[in-house]
């Protein structure tokens, strides 16, 4: 499934990123696909908000940051920067898999094209594509 969104500001997109959380299914991973500053940490604010979160930044120098939730279903959310990450193989040190495993866990991963050979085949893909300096599509794939 296929959907489009066009986003205008900052505040479209993160509205745009709570309607993923409409249909959820436990252990989701969701990955972000795009370019600098195309809307990938805005669209994870968005979610996190949806979720509880108040204040979600962006983990580029530390890769993943862990946060509670005040949901039911989803208890954490990880959220991973693979921005730094030059082999696959650096991932390891963060029990990726593990986190991926527990149902109660929800991952999302900007730069996850660092790790394609490594990410489950059943998940949420999210493309960017900046249009205007102010505008956005958001392609939304569910996959598996």
């Amino acid at each position: 499934m296929e959907v489009l969104f066009v986003s205008t500001s900052d505040q479209e997109t993160r509205e745009i990123a709570k309607k993923i959380l409409l249909d959820l299914e436990e252990g989701t991973v969701i990955c972000l696909y795009g370019d600098l500053a195309a809307g990938k940490t805005t669209f994870s604010q968005g979610i996190a908000a949806a979720l509880g979160i108040n204040r979600l930044t962006s983990p580029t120098f530390i890769i993943m940051r862990e946060y509670p939730t005040n949901n039911e279903v989803i208890s954490r959310l990880y959220h991973l920067d693979l921005y730094r990450i030059d082999n696959p193989e650096e991932i390891k040190a963060f029990d990726l898999d593990e986190i991926i495993q527990d149902k109660k866990n929800l991952i999302i991963i900007e730069w996850p094209e660092r790790i394609e050979n490594i990410l489950p085949s059943k998940r949420i893909d999210v493309h960017f594509k900046i249009t205007d300096d102010n505008e956005r599509e958001i392609t939304i794939y569910r996959r598996g």
